[in-house]
């Protein structure tokens, strides 16, 4: 039996650009707010680390982002190069670095996405994927 109607990822993508675009924020704009970190310099713990970034980046407001993954670099430019000279291609718009970068993998504790969000923290050192539109990237696949 054939798939009648649009397909629910289509159906995310398109709520998560309308949401992006209501919030008068573009894709790589958003990639920066929810993955771009400086350099971690701060003496904390990585579970403190990542409650406050979640938190200062608006991932916990309406409900909890179950993971995310902070990509710490003193300037944006060392992501935006992945889409160019600095990475190679995967498939589809996707890209993978040629250079390690410095990670924090935040995860939910618990199950619950809807009240107080609490994150565990690891750091890594790892090369990226991410996808890439108009020589910017857009989205955060994963640690390669």
């Amino acid at each position: 039996m054939a798939w009648r109607g649009p397909h629910p990822m289509l159906l995310l993508i398109l709520l998560a650009t309308w949401l992006a675009l209501a919030r008068g924020e573009t894709r790589f704009g958003k990639f920066q707010r929810q993955h771009v970190a400086p350099p971690r310099t701060r003496d904390e713990s990585d579970r403190v680390y990542c409650n406050r970034m979640m938190q200062n980046r608006g991932m916990t407001s309406s409900k909890c982002k179950p993971t995310n993954t902070f990509i710490h670099v003193d300037d944006v430019k060392n992501i935006t190069d992945v889409c160019g000279s600095g990475g190679t291609p995967a498939y589809g718009n996707l890209r993978d670095s040629n250079a390690r970068f410095a990670l924090t993998i935040c995860k939910l504790r618990g199950g619950s996405q809807t009240t107080s969000c609490d994150y565990n923290g690891n750091t890594s050192t790892q090369r990226i994927r991410i996808a890439c539109e108009r020589g910017l990237p857009v989205h955060y696949s994963g640690s390669i």
